[in-house]
């Protein structure tokens, strides 16, 4: 079926609903541009307008109070008819505009130039038009002018689009931790429980093939739970989740780090070790807990059975230095890079979590105003460092 003038309307109207602009108010990144232009070419109104079913809605508009006018008024809507611009040296003098209402009352429009400007989709939306109430005409070197105004007219476009989305991600992915943390946690906490109930034997000895499946779902379940966990971490960290701040010691932080990871150490094989005097910072505690006990767990999952994980800390200046040692395979030099991104796992890991522990750590670390880095040799080892500063971040900022 061959395709009609009004289905290519119908598509460029979709197109500029599609950039969600239309009466929105007044924004910055397109008001600097009609300012911009209304200097440059000297005239009195200066348009960033969007070609709707009906009407022309002005984006940005300098020399003019209203903000939309009639369709079948609007020189703008014959502007975009073309991909090149469109001028008018003298409406009066042009058979198409000489009778129009707003050429022959307010705002006697005499002379106009329009270049049509394109949405993302490549749809032509709209226009950034030039407005005189005397006869003139441009110049070879202003028509690329206004060419090239045009030009950033549309990538301020594709801006506001690409910050929608952005929008509309967070809400997507807020949603779904909302489903994570009340519809997904929440019954899997209970099952875990239930699993573990079972599995010691308070209601009943089970046989040796039951024993190990419901051990293996017990821990599946737990798995799970860390994930939703680590995925409310990361999420609330890229969200903004503020610090808590307080004097603490990070010698204190480095304590419960080790308390927490003890249980999966023994299991392992592995002995922890700490060396850390006193070192009073400004930070969130729990948060500072968090960091060294992914340190710890990551430095424990590595570590070889037999082999012992170091933790030291010590002050050196206006900062504390805190360092995770293990006797690991070590981390390929082209992996150092890339082992602090979301969901990055390295060969042979395990399936303890899925890639995001060293993430919220490196997060957690600069939203304190420090930093985490890693030096290592394939087959020798690994040693993460956090460095803090005494001082702290200067307020209570929000992760990442």
């Amino acid at each position: 079926m061959a395709r009609t003038a009004w289905d290519a309307e119908l598509e460029r109207l979709a197109a500029v609903r599609s950039l969600k602009l239309l009466d929105t108010p007044a924004e910055e990144r397109f008001d600097r541009i009609t300012r911009f232009a209304q200097h440059v070419f000297d005239v009195p109104i200066v348009l960033v307008s969007l070609v709707d079913l009906d009407r022309q809605w002005f984006k940005s508009s300098q020399g003019m109070d209203t903000r939309e006018g009639p369709r079948s008024e609007s020189f703008c809507s014959r502007a975009i008819e073309s991909a090149d611009l469109m001028e008018v040296p003298d409406a009066t003098c042009d058979a198409r505009f000489a009778d129009n209402p707003v050429v022959l009352g307010p705002p006697h429009i005499r002379f106009y130039a329009g270049q049509p400007v394109r949405g993302p989709s490549g749809h032509r939306v709209g226009t950034l038009c030039l407005i005189d109430r005397r006869p003139r005409e441009l110049g070879v070197e202003d028509r690329q002018r206004l060419r090239d105004l045009g030009s950033w007219v549309e990538v301020e476009y594709a801006v506001a689009a690409a910050e929608r989305d952005r929008a509309l991600a967070r809400d997507v992915r807020a949603e779904f931790i909302s489903v994570i943390s009340h519809e997904l946690r929440t019954p899997l906490t209970s099952i875990h429980g239930s699993l573990e109930l079972v599995g010691s034997g308070r209601f009943g000895t089970l046989d040796q093939r039951a024993a190990r499946l419901v051990s293996i779902a017990a821990k599946n379940t737990d798995r799970l739970i860390r994930l939703s966990n680590d995925v409310l971490d990361l999420t609330r960290l890229q969200s903004g989740l503020r610090l808590t701040l307080a004097d603490v010691d990070v010698a204190e932080a480095v304590e419960n780090a080790v308390h927490a990871v003890e249980g999966v150490a023994d299991r392992t094989g592995v002995s922890l070790e700490a060396d850390c005097a006193a070192c009073p910072v400004r930070g969130d505690l729990d948060k500072l807990v968090q960091v060294f006990t992914n340190l710890l767990a990551n430095a424990v999952e590595f570590a070889p059975a037999g082999s012992t994980v170091l933790v030291s800390c010590a002050r050196a200046g206006d900062r504390v230095e805190v360092a995770v040692r293990d006797r690991g395979p070590g981390v390929p030099r082209h992996d150092v890079d890339r082992i602090f991104d979301p969901f990055v796992q390295l060969e042979g890991a395990s399936a303890r979590g899925v890639g995001l522990g060293l993430s919220i750590t490196r997060g957690i670390a600069e939203a304190h105003g420090g930093s985490v880095a890693v030096r290592s040799t394939v087959g020798e080892g690994s040693t993460f460092t956090v460095v803090l500063p005494v001082a702290g971040p200067a307020t209570d900022r929000p992760w990442w």
